[in-house]
This record gives C-alpha cells, structure tokens and sequence, in this order.
C-alpha cells in the first residue's frame, strides 16, 4: 500500500475477529436468521435482504451449506461469529457486518454494537463504487455506535469512532466534528479525537489546524508513526518540505513493514530534489 493510498483510507484501525467454528450451542429462542430487525431498518432504497439472497447466490455450494447449517443459531455470539468468518473469507465483510448488527440488537450490549460499528465502517470503506451499499454500510455504523454510546454515554472511544463514521461517510461532516470538538473541549489530551481532527485538517485543506492537532499527538504519544507520517503530508502541503522529510523519516522509524519502509523512503528521495 502506498503512502498516499494509506493516508485516503484514512488510517483505519483493523480490528480482529474471533472465530469460533461450529460450536456447540443450544437453540435459541428466536432465529435471527428471519426475525426482523429494527436496527436494520433505514429509510433508502437499498434492500439489504435482497442483496444478501444475491450474494448467497454466488457462494460456493459447501459454504453456503455451512452457513445454513449455522443459522438458526445466530443469536449466539460464537456462532455469530462464524457466520461473519465465512463470509469474509467469502471478500463478503457486509454480509458479516449485517449479522453482527443483528446479534447487537438481540444483546443490545455495547461492545457488541461497538462491534456491529467496526464490522459496517470497514465494510463501508472497502465498498468500492456501490454507492447504495456503501451509504447502508454506514448508515448502520452510525446506528450502532449511537447505541454503544447510548449504553456506555461515558465512554469517548465510541464518541470518537461515532464522529469519524460521519466524517468518513457521509455529507453531514460537521456533526462528527462538533463531536470531536466537544470531547477535546473537556480533555484536549485525547489522543483519538486530536488524531481525527488532524486528519480531517488534511482532508479539509486546513493544514495549519491540522499541525496543530498532530502535534499535540505527538506530544502525547512520541511514538505514532501515523501522526508523523500525517503531519508530513501537511507540511508538505503548506510548503514546509524539510519539516515534511524531518516527519516522514521519524514516522519511518517507527514503521515495522520493510516495504513500506521503502515506500516512505522513496517519498523521501522524491522531496528532496524539491529543496
């Protein structure tokens, strides 16, 4: 991945799945695999079922058959997670965003939504150019890290990645950074919304701000190489070309994947026939 791939997907935080394969459960008292779901259910013309009876059109037949064979045990959270599993393993991340919310709805546990959040923000981003989809995709991010907040209304981290599903995802940006801005408010050392607000600095074109906030990050945590690797990239914007190399050969540093290791040393070759 290149640096300026990896600075549009807008540093993501993967997040691990953890798959239990056909465990041994009860039954339980309700199906999810057919009970319909408040949660899912967003204004817009997307029909999320109707996607999914097309996908599972396209599944080989073993795994389809693994998948139905797990179903009516959706609602335990092993199971669940190996319906998600499968249709990763399938390039299929919506379809195991789609489970998860529901499993997140049957709970209604915040870690569980928070979940549901990550699994539909990452299938959102990797979308592609299915506008539809990608906008349910983040509708339900939205909704799930509304809910998580709702239970745990303390708790910033969900605040945090609340604001960045609007800000990554949809037109209403300014509702994501009013968020952030009120979290900064009471503690300006929080680290995830400085980063977030220095990032949209960058997207936003306002690239002093965004110094501003990244610095402080670095402040805090000397050791980020994505606030280095961003904060080159608005030095570099704002004509700062020795501070950019200065960031980028820190933030190289601290990068442990020797081919973008590479790539960030490239990059530093290129700006030096600039000074």
């Amino acid at each position: 991945m290149s640096k300026k791939q990896y600075l549009t997907i807008g540093l993501c935080s993967a997040f691990l799945i953890v798959v239990y394969l056909f465990a041994n459960t009860k039954k339980p008292p309700k199906d999810l695999s057919k009970e319909p779901s408040k949660a899912m259910a967003v204004e817009g013309s997307f029909n999320f079922k109707e996607y999914l009876s097309e996908v599972n059109k396209g599944l080989n037949a073993d795994t389809l058959k693994r998948i139905e064979l797990l179903l009516p045990n959706i609602s335990d959270e092993k199971v669940s997670d190996s319906v998600g599993f499968l249709y990763n393993l399938c390039n299929h991340p919506e379809v195991s965003a789609y489970y998860q919310s529901l499993l997140a709805e049957n709970k209604n546990s915040d870690t569980l939504w928070a979940l549901a959040g990550e699994r539909n923000y990452m299938a959102g981003i990797l979308s592609g150019k299915n506008e539809e989809l990608r906008t349910y995709l983040f509708d339900h991010a939205i909704i799930a890290f509304k809910k998580a907040t709702e239970l745990k209304p303390n708790n910033d981290t969900y605040k945090v990645k609340l604001a960045t599903c609007y800000m990554d995802g949809t037109p209403d940006v300014m509702s994501g950074v009013n968020i952030l801005r009120e979290i900064v408010a009471r503690d300006s050392n929080n680290v995830d919304a400085q980063f977030t607000l220095g990032r949209y600095g960058i997207v936003s074109g306002q690239f002093d701000k965004s110094i501003v906030r990244l610095e402080k990050v670095i402040s805090l945590q000397p050791s980020n190489a994505d606030a280095y690797l961003l904060i080159a990239e608005a030095y570099e914007k704002i004509g700062e070309i020795e501070k950019a190399i200065k960031a980028l050969e820190k933030g190289k540093s601290l990068v442990e994947d020797p081919s973008f290791k590479q790539e960030i040393a490239d990059y530093i070759a290129e700006l030096k026939k600039k000074i």
